[in-house]
């Protein structure tokens, strides 16, 4: 058998306010890289985060994504939004550690944007009490885990807020991606975006 070696390129080292779309394990493939795919096109600064210092993560259907940088090379101040994909309940990609709890509430008690989708909402903001009282949506086999956290259960595919968007899984990836844009670059730009990627309205 030949063995093959990749070369893996250095941890990156954004310069400014940016997108991090946080991955662990067992994380939906679909639900974090195609919104990755939009924002880029939109021209935002977008990386994927590890939530371990592993930087190789594994997805739910098994491919496995060499993550930008690891939640050690993580900068707060550089936090504009923090993007989480939904995983099944038992998957490490929805049940954060202490440290990154502490980082998600403080990004978002300092005024921080954050976007979830499918599982996420429930399992990942709401023990963190963000969508206690809150408008909003994810997946609708986990209604009840999002209500018992105060969550106010919308069956709309994604829901806007001031600085809260939610989405309610893998066929809903694209919209979801696109209201990030919009809320961050306009509605020009995501226009611009389904013009071009052939998204009916």
């Amino acid at each position: 058998m030949t063995e093959i070696s990749i070369s893996v390129p250095a941890s990156a080292k954004p310069s400014c306010k940016a997108v991090f779309v946080m991955l662990g394990t067992g994380f939906d493939e679909i639900e974090a890289l195609a919104p990755v795919d939009v924002m880029r096109r939109a021209g935002m600064e977008v990386f994927t985060v590890s939530m371990t210092d592993n930087r190789l993560v594994k997805g739910a259907t098994g491919n496995l994504i060499v993550a930008d940088m690891s939640i050690s090379d993580l900068h707060l101040d550089r936090i504009d939004w923090l993007v989480f994909p939904g995983a099944d309940k038992s998957e490490d990609a929805v049940n954060l550690d202490e440290k990154l709890r502490d980082i998600v509430k403080g990004h978002w008690d300092k005024g921080g944007n954050i976007a979830a989708i499918c599982a996420a909402p429930a399992l990942v903001l709401g023990p963190l009490g963000i969508i206690n009282g809150v408008k909003a949506t994810g997946y609708p086999f986990l209604k009840e885990d999002f209500e018992k956290v105060g969550g106010i259960y919308s069956e709309e595919p994604v829901v806007m807020g001031d600085r809260l968007i939610t989405s309610k899984g893998p066929g809903t990836t694209l919209e979801f991606a696109l209201a990030i844009v919009r809320k961050a670059k306009g509605a020009d730009m995501e226009k611009a975006l389904r013009e071009g990627m052939v998204i009916n309205q």
